[in-house]
């Protein structure tokens, strides 16, 4: 009974389920939601959905790294101070998360629905004045950045996986 009131007192588990929460997450929504979603639903559905699905997805990722930070034993945040590659993982994550929840992901949202439009009110041969074209260029930019920093997320999440392991085995 005494060793499960230390444990239920301590920030390891809660720290240990909000990092698997976040990896899970980010691992879950980037290879199989998606890919998933994107072969089994019509376009217009898919983009849908999508605007709803990625916005809480990287409200999450935010919030779960948060959290992990916050639950990072011994002392929660004040532990980040003495592991100089654990905090710039999280603060990479935190970034990566943040400019496609406020940025880059309303973005993609927006130009897909304006690409979208175009393509289906107007013949491909007749673009005159170019908007089709710099919609797909409009659309490519903004998701390609919303996907390369959701891999740079990713990858900083794994090492700070790494990184709190070697605390550990550290003795913390």
């Amino acid at each position: 009974m005494d060793t499960a009131l230390k444990t239920v007192g301590n920030l390891l588990p809660y720290h240990l389920l909000s990092y698997g929460a976040l990896l899970g997450t980010e691992l879950f929504q980037s290879f199989v939601n998606t890919k998933i979603c994107f072969q089994a639903l019509p376009m217009r559905e898919f983009i849908g959905l999508q605007k709803r699905i990625f916005p809480v997805y990287f409200g999450c990722q935010v919030g779960l790294a948060a959290l992990t930070a916050a639950t990072r034993p011994p002392y929660s945040v004040l532990s980040l101070g003495q592991d100089a590659w654990g905090t710039t993982s999280l603060v990479v994550v935190l970034v990566t998360g943040t400019l496609n929840w406020f940025v880059f992901g309303p973005r993609t949202t927006t130009a897909s629905f304006v690409r979208r439009a175009l393509h289906e009110n107007q013949d491909k041969s007749d673009d005159p004045d170019g908007r089709v074209n710099r919609a797909n260029r409009n659309f490519a930019r903004n998701h390609a950045m919303a996907i390369h920093l959701n891999a740079i997320s990713l990858v900083a999440t794994i090492f700070y996986g790494f990184s709190f392991a070697s605390s550990l085995l550290e003795g913390l």
